[in-house]
């Protein structure tokens, strides 16, 4: 497999990723949203919790 190849794989998997990591934070923010309960806060990083909050507030509008 020639680097070229090998980039590429890297690319389309680091999108996946990133697909999945928002699909995730999409649904703890529905969560959040739907429950009045902050479960971001209680279990996951700080960075991670912004970025949810960010995304409940914009949901709840």
């Amino acid at each position: 497999m020639s680097k070229n190849d090998q980039i590429k794989k890297l690319k389309e998997r680091i999108e996946e990723l990133e697909f999945v990591k928002d699909f995730k934070q999409d649904v703890i923010a529905d969560f959040e949203n739907i429950t009045g309960e902050h479960l971001s806060k209680k279990y996951l990083p700080e960075a991670l919790v912004k970025k949810i909050e960010k995304k409940r507030k914009s949901l709840s509008k």
